[in-house]
């Protein structure tokens, strides 16, 4: 199930790198870098306790390289060493809540998405997972207005 709403701006700080969603050893990887790393404890006391995952920086469609930060939403602009900080800009979005086993439950999504039909902005999109419910995440998909 889905709806469309108005999101403002937000920053999240975390561990970054370009990916491609044709090479998902590269995205585990990032994930598991950010599971090894104790990233909340470096970005700090403002730190968001649900885990965010930014896609941004769209090189343009969903098969082009675009880069995914892994991290917590900041209040602050300090950025610690080692870290990246994607700024996610206030726009409409879909959003999906996807509850199930992780992370097969979000892969299925996220193919739905891309076989969908929205016309996608390709600003940020994001994941947020709920410290609460490891089976309970909320995809947030930037669409034109």
């Amino acid at each position: 199930m889905s709806h469309v709403q108005e999101q403002g701006g937000f920053a999240v700080v975390g561990l970054s790198k370009v990916v491609r969603n044709d090479d998902p050893a590269a995205i585990g990887a990032l994930w598991e870098s950010f599971h090894s790393n104790d990233v909340r404890t470096k970005v700090g006391a403002d730190a968001s306790d649900d885990v965010y995952c930014v896609y941004h920086d769209y090189k343009g469609g969903f098969m082009d390289p675009y880069r995914m930060t892994i991290g917590y939403r900041v209040l602050s602009a300090d950025v610690p060493e080692g870290l990246h900080r994607a700024d996610v800009p206030r726009q409409p979005v879909v959003i999906y809540e996807v509850k199930g086993p992780q992370p097969q439950s979000l892969i299925s999504q996220w193919q739905a998405i891309w076989g969908g039909d929205l016309d996608r902005s390709y600003l940020a999109d994001y994941d947020v997972y709920d410290a609460a419910d490891p089976e309970a995440v909320s995809v947030k998909v930037g669409v034109r207005s």
